[in-house]
């Protein structure tokens, strides 16, 4: 198993540029060649994670034998729709997307932010007081934030590059969208029409599924779509 930060967050590195979910899936292409594990490889991502799972697998598709999204809006499939605030999209999409602005504002106030996202998304106690810590100083300082807000600041092109590659080419591999109780089938609908074998799931749980129920996690995953 490997298990990535993604470019711009965590330990990696934080360029000025490279954030489309392409640019991304090069970027694990790169790692697992530097592993000398050439693939075909199953892929899991949540959230950001799945927006490149996805990414990869539409313009590499040989690369995967296994795609596996977690509770995610994806680009180019409904994501859109979700950041339009005049239409009753979510606010935070447009004010992370914003240069300089939200690195400006939440430097030196990295934990109340994290505190305040990461409990209200989950069930309560999902996160203890020292996850929390973990999660701000990996973005602590404004480029660290910024590194952050770069995956938002690339959505829209993310979209255009995605629905010319799913366009009339359905992915090949078996894909299981799994959701939550806040998102319901919404990532299992959108990518239907582009997906030759299509599972879906809903966990009884917030957003972050993995951490909320582990165990229901790992039986939908490896015991019954990966066996």
């Amino acid at each position: 198993m490997v298990i990535t930060d993604l470019r711009g967050t965590g330990s990696s590195d934080r360029p000025e540029a490279g954030y489309t979910k392409t640019d991304q899936a090069r970027d694990m292409q790169g790692i697992l060649k530097e592993l000398g594990l050439p693939g075909p490889v199953a892929v899991a991502g949540h959230d950001i994670g799945a927006m490149v799972a996805l990414a990869w697998a539409a313009a590499y598709p040989d690369d995967i034998d296994r795609l596996i999204l977690v509770d995610a809006l994806l680009p180019g499939l409904g994501l859109e729709e979700a950041m339009n605030v005049a239409e009753g999209g979510m606010w935070h999409f447009g004010f992370f997307v914003t240069p300089h602005v939200p690195e400006m504002l939440f430097d030196g106030h990295a934990l109340e932010f994290v505190t305040t996202t990461f409990t209200a998304m989950p069930n309560p106690g999902t996160f203890s007081p020292d996850d929390l810590t973990a999660y701000a100083d990996s973005y602590t300082g404004r480029d660290r934030l910024r590194g952050g807000f770069e995956h938002y600041r690339t959505l829209l092109q993310d979209g255009r590059d995605n629905r010319p590659l799913l366009a009339g080419r359905p992915l090949p591999m078996p894909v299981l969208a799994i959701g939550s109780t806040h998102s319901g089938t919404a990532a299992a609908d959108a990518l239907s029409p582009h997906a030759k074998s299509l599972r879906s799931e809903v966990a009884s749980t917030g957003h972050f599924v993995a951490e909320e129920d582990p165990r229901w996690f790992i039986t939908k995953v490896t015991t019954e779509f990966l066996a």
